[in-house]
């Protein structure tokens, strides 16, 4: 995401850098198209938050060594807006990018120039956690790459009856509830299937064996395709064009900023089933753009199964939603986002040059 925006502010002129974990087969260095990226350290995810905010202080410390100078420092990680303004206020104004539900962190980032809400109900939650930051709270949601995500020409050509999920399996995103309502959904229409796209590795985010093992007994005898990660943006935009409705059942309350797979999804046409969370609605309007299942029901999985039963008799209701939300989506293109950035960072910048 923080690549392609780099490669926008980069055509416009402007000098940017980025410092990002190491990963095997990535070089430590290198400049794409402009824009300068050096990688170093970091740390898998583990079961544990205290070992990881402990790991992650010092990867903190190590990145503020290497920030250059600059009047911007754009970043979403934990412990850096405040290491950061602290020890080297030189590397630039901090703007945190608030991607996540916010845990009571914000207090922490008082001297920030700006917050970043990635949605309306983070904006709102970090102001309500931390009332001195209000006023420097906005909402720049999450872009993605709308000259890869997108319609195919012949929106008739995908009728293969695929409901599609992308992202990590873990139990927070409900996928348990997703194979329970295919369950329910198969006895009537057994001419669909589920095709699960996202890691279920701890280090990559996802529940891990013993979620796996579940999943796998709830899907026994059901027509499930495990497909594991796709990192490929090309490959998995295939992917999304060939769904017939893309299921996102999240149950993460307060976990959730605002998704970019639905959004991905709604870029490629394909029409969307939510969970009820807030953070949908920044870019989905039921009937519209998209479609919202009860997940706080006493029976979430029987919810989505009937609204899935619903809407699989209505080919022309779907294609209609799925046109609709492609053209939702192109809102939240690398162009449109780095725009309300950079609008931002101007004000910043002047407001420090006239003081």
């Amino acid at each position: 995401m923080w690549l392609g925006l780099a490669l926008e502010f980069a055509r416009r002129g402007h000098e940017v850098a980025i410092l990002a974990r190491a990963y095997p087969g990535q070089a430590a260095q290198e400049t794409i198209e402009g824009v300068s990226i050096v990688r170093f350290g970091g740390f898998g995810q583990s079961r544990f938050v205290a070992l990881d905010l402990l790991r992650n202080l010092f990867y903190s410390l190590r990145a503020t060594s290497l920030l250059p100078s600059a009047d911007i420092l754009v970043t979403n990680d934990f412990w850096l807006p405040m290491v950061a303004a602290a020890l080297r206020p030189a590397a630039g104004r901090v703007v945190v990018n608030a991607n996540r539900f916010p845990k009571g962190q914000y207090r922490l980032y008082r001297r920030a120039a700006f917050i970043a809400a990635a949605s309306t109900v983070v904006a709102r939650e970090v102001a309500r956690q931390c009332p001195a930051l209000a006023s420097r709270i906005r909402v720049v949601a999450n872009p993605i790459d709308t000259h890869v995500f997108r319609p195919l020409e012949n929106r008739a050509a995908r009728r293969d009856r695929t409901l599609l999920y992308v992202g990590r399996l873990h139990p927070e995103k409900g996928i348990h509830i997703l194979i329970e309502a295919l369950a329910m959904f198969f006895q009537t229409r057994s001419d669909w299937r589920l095709r699960l796209v996202g890691p279920i590795s701890e280090d990559q985010g996802g529940g891990g064996h013993a979620y796996e093992e579940r999943l796998r007994s709830l899907a026994k005898d059901l027509p499930v395709e495990w497909m594991g990660p796709v990192f490929d943006h090309v490959e998995l935009a295939r992917i999304l064009r060939e769904g017939t409705l893309f299921c996102y059942p999240s149950v993460a309350e307060t976990g959730e900023a605002l998704p970019v797979a639905p959004l991905e999804a709604m870029a490629c046409g394909l029409p969307i089933v939510t969970s009820d969370l807030e953070c949908f609605r920044d870019y989905l309007v039921e009937g519209e753009t998209g479609f919202v299942f009860d997940h706080r029901a006493s029976s979430p999985g029987r919810s989505l199964a009937d609204r899935i039963e619903a809407l699989a008799s209505k080919p022309a209701l779907l294609a209609r939603v799925g046109a609709r939300a492609a053209e939702r989506a192109t809102d939240f293109g690398y162009v449109e986002v780095a725009d309300r950035f950079l609008a931002e960072f101007e004000k910043i910048v002047g407001s420090a040059a006239q003081r």
